[in-house]
């Protein structure tokens, strides 16, 4: 392979390795990078700088925000799969050996039997041609022939023999079965160690999710804790701002120093409880709330006149308790349509819900606060946005 060909093929396992490691953390870190910069980049030239750009970064920072997300999901299916290929090549090689081991005691027994079968047999064919012997030497003669004490003797220790080795097959017999209850003991036990050890691996991966959702809260709570942080460092610095201006206020008055005279009242324009009106003003408002009063009682007069008992006491009931009317009051038309007040929408609607991701929620804060950062107050910090993101709540964010 050329040298070319092979960095380029390096390049690509390295790039393959990364793609790897990459999580939804570091997609939102980076995230967080870009905003920083485009915060510097609208500081220096403006919004419109970075408007036709960050639909394409967005759009590009959410295709790898779901290639994070599926790429951990793959991965943890991936460990569980080679986890159970590496338990199953297990089983397969303890199977295997166990079988090769199996098979050449079953060869070895079978070459016993083979062995003890012949030489069986070549007894009992020596006891025919023995029998047939015997059998021709009997009809031939008339008299019974004593058989002679050796051949007795023979025959009593080759039966011996036979005896002894079928005991000795016996106990072989035995000896195997044992040892293969002892292999089928040990298999069970394998099984259960086996089994054990699943479950023991099926609660570290769940102790594993569980960790993982940790130490994302964790960075829920960190993320809070510093926007917590930053608006408090905010109040403070708004508040000495407050306190240096009350502190240029009182040393202007004091330098001021002006002097009012005793019999005249001074009133601050500002202050929502301050005298509006003169004696005669309240005189004439006055008065025409009395003439508004008679003119309530000629009008419940008439209503009496016109209306039924019932309708003119409830009617009656009502405009007690009204002070001052804003017109006349008319007869109500009782079979006018009811009208009233549009039920009220909750907060929580369907169509009310924003569909939007976790990286659009980040930069619509962003572009939020950088538009409202000509205010005497500090901008905030882009923790905010990564807080933001990384709690990934479908609660739309005002902008």
């Amino acid at each position: 392979m050329p040298r070319k060909y092979r960095q380029t093929y390096r390049k690509m396992e390295d790039t393959n390795d990364i793609i790897d490691d990459v999580t939804v953390v570091d997609v939102y870190d980076i995230a967080s990078d870009i905003g920083k910069e485009c915060e510097k980049i609208i500081d220096l030239y403006g919004a419109d700088a970075v408007t036709s750009l960050m639909p394409k970064v967005i759009s590009a920072l959410e295709l790898l925000e779901n290639l994070a997300v599926n790429n951990e999901r793959e991965n943890t299916e991936l460990l569980e799969l080679k986890s159970k290929i590496s338990q199953l090549e297990n089983d397969k090689i303890e199977k295997a050996e166990y079988r090769q081991k199996f098979e050449k005691e079953l060869e070895a027994i079978e070459e016993q039997w083979r062995s003890e079968s012949k030489e069986l047999l070549a007894l009992v064919s020596r006891l025919q041609e023995e029998n047939r012997k015997l059998v021709k030497v009997q009809g031939t003669s008339q008299l019974p022939e004593r058989i002679s004490p050796t051949e007795i003797v023979n025959n009593s220790d080759m039966l011996q023999k036979l005896q002894l080795s079928l005991e000795k097959q016996r106990d072989e017999i035995r000896a195997k079965e044992k040892l293969l209850q002892e292999k089928c003991y040990d298999m069970e036990k394998m099984k259960t160690q086996v089994d054990r050890l699943t479950n023991s691996s099926r609660e570290l991966r769940r102790k594993h999710k569980t960790l993982q959702n940790q130490v994302r809260t964790l960075c829920d709570e960190r993320a809070d804790f510093l926007v917590q942080l930053q608006d408090q460092q905010r109040d403070i610095t708004a508040l000495r701002q407050r306190l240096g201006l009350a502190q240029k206020e009182n040393e202007d008055l004091a330098k001021s120093d002006v002097s009012y005279p005793s019999n005249k009242a001074v009133y601050d324009l500002d202050d929502p409880n301050r005298p509006r009106f003169t004696t005669a003003e309240l005189k004439d408002i006055l008065h025409e709330r009395n003439e508004l009063k008679a003119r309530v009682s000629d009008l419940e007069d008439e209503l009496e006149t016109y209306r039924p008992k019932n309708a003119a006491e409830s009617k009656f009931k009502l405009l007690k308790k009204v002070d001052i009317p804003s017109e006349p009051l008319t007869p109500v038309d009782e079979d006018a349509p009811v009208q009233g007040p549009l039920p009220y929408e909750p907060e929580d609607a369907p169509w009310k819900r924003s569909s939007e991701s976790g990286i659009r929620k980040f930069f619509r804060k962003l572009f939020s606060e950088s538009s409202s950062s000509g205010s005497s107050f500090p901008r905030r910090s882009l923790s905010t946005l990564t807080k933001m993101a990384l709690s990934a709540t479908d609660e739309p964010i005002p902008v």
